[in-house]
């Protein structure tokens, strides 16, 4: 597929490092020379110095040829412009990066639509869900979902006292009370292990399940776990990312507390919020954490645009005796591992997701989207089964020998119903799946799964 993006930014450059391996041919269009420089030797493609929203830039970045564009510069008046020139030669699928809240709820009836923008992506949105998904299961390492939030994929670490503690696979899948939860992978001594036959989950250990959202409760009863709203959730920060994060706790929290630096924009949010309780004051502050009794509250999210300033109010929280804390990062995610290992203990990189949230959008190809697990050596992939594809040919039992211990399908996606898959299960033409994979086997998966 022919691909153009507009931006080089970390959320391009990390498109364009997925959309590669899946052998697309990738174009990117960047206004700053430095940026280009900076990027040019990581990656074998075509870069274009310019604007995405002129037509000659467009054309040298070679548009008229283009299959979809990925309109991802931080201007939104870009990415729009580059999708209504994109749709006037005729370019099937258009995605812009849009933060404009005018855009996106518009006072007036005018749709984007018909400025030639296919699908819009909100990158405060984006984050916000990626709050969710910590916050829907309390205590989790890790935490994705697909399908729209439909399926999870949860990282616990095993304590004794779990009733999935001493069990093995058999024993495991007994208590799901036939529910789909499936035991996806087995962390141990840092080590990732496919589990099979009669390994037995050990206290210590760390287990990636995969569960659709109708078994989150039985999902939470296996780990002894309660499956109730939050009693108390702290947000810090003054943006629009605060605001909607604010909104979506609406039901997931008996309380929700807002300290929000910005007077005004504080002001702003009260007279569209209202169960919400939004104070004036600075969570880096001991006192306020003091006065709004932190040591109460389940989760602290520390979401302002600065990153300095959220990971010293979240560490600040959880000395306070916050339960968990999330901070926003824009840092590379390299520096992760650093900030987890000083006290918090959820990290998310708005950029980061939101080229992850763009590409569970791009439906096309072989690889439909890639979440990396933690420092370990896999990969969740959702990929497409194709036609006359190797994968299709035989019963599970059999096509996915050569992937044994390497790789486990956790669903199927057939005319949008899940399956959880048997032995006896074949795949067809189109269905969607989820796996987890060691690195080094995506290659592999792609072959079995690429159309012939």
């Amino acid at each position: 597929m022919r691909i153009v993006i507009v931006g080089a930014g970390l959320v391009g450059t990390s498109l364009a490092e997925y959309l590669l391996k899946e052998r697309h041919d990738v174009s990117i269009i960047e206004t700053n020379p430095d940026t280009i420089e900076r990027v040019r030797d990581k990656f074998d493609l075509l870069f274009v110095q310019g604007s995405g929203s002129n037509p000659r830039v467009l054309h040298e970045a070679g548009i008229a040829n283009a299959d979809l564009l990925l309109a991802v510069s931080p201007d939104d008046e870009v990415n729009i412009l580059a999708c209504s020139f994109a749709a006037q030669v005729n370019v099937p699928k258009r995605i812009a990066r849009i933060r404009d809240l005018d855009y996106i709820h518009p006072p007036l009836h005018i749709s984007l639509d018909t400025l030639g923008v296919t699908k819009l992506i909100d990158p405060e949105q984006a984050v916000v869900n990626s709050i969710i998904q910590f916050i829907l299961t309390p205590g989790a390492i890790e935490a994705a979902s697909f399908e729209n939030g439909k399926i999870l994929l949860r990282e616990f670490a095993v304590s004794s006292e779990m009733p999935i503690a001493g069990k093995n696979l058999m024993e495991f899948q007994a208590l799901t009370d036939s529910q789909h939860v499936l035991l996806m992978t087995i962390v141990r001594n840092d080590r990732a292990i496919i589990p099979s036959g009669e390994i037995v989950i050990e206290a210590g250990d760390e287990i990636l399940a995969l569960f659709p959202l109708s078994s989150r409760s039985k999902f939470l009863e296996m780990l002894n776990k309660e499956d109730q709203p939050a009693k108390k959730i702290i947000i810090s920060g003054d943006n629009l990312t605060a605001f909607k994060l604010a909104q979506s706790l609406d039901g997931l929290a008996e309380e929700v507390i807002w300290a929000c630096q910005n007077r005004e924009y504080g002001r702003w949010a009260a007279d569209r919020l209202d169960r919400i309780e939004i104070l004036h004051g600075d969570s880096t502050e001991i006192e306020l954490l003091k006065e709004i009794h932190a040591e109460r509250a389940e989760f602290f999210v520390a979401c302002s645009k600065n990153t300095e300033h959220n990971v010293l109010a979240a560490l600040l929280a959880k000395s306070q005796g916050v339960r968990e804390t999330i901070a926003i990062s824009d840092q590379p995610p390299r520096s992760d591992r650093l900030l987890r290992s000083v006290g918090i203990d959820h990290i998310i990189n708005p950029r980061l997701t939101t080229a992850m949230s763009i590409l569970d959008h791009v439906h096309r190809g072989r690889m439909l989207s890639e979440i990396r697990i933690r420092d370990m050596d896999l990969e969740a992939v959702r990929m497409l089964a194709g036609n006359n594809s190797r994968i299709t040919e035989l019963p599970l039992y059999k096509a996915w020998k050569p992937l044994a211990r390497k790789a486990i399908i956790g669903a199927i996606i057939r005319d949008e119903q899940l399956i959880l898959p048997r032995g006896d299960t074949q795949l067809k033409p189109g269905d969607q799946t989820i796996i987890v994979a060691r690195t080094h086997t995506i290659p592999e998966l792609v072959k079995a799964f690429k159309e012939r």
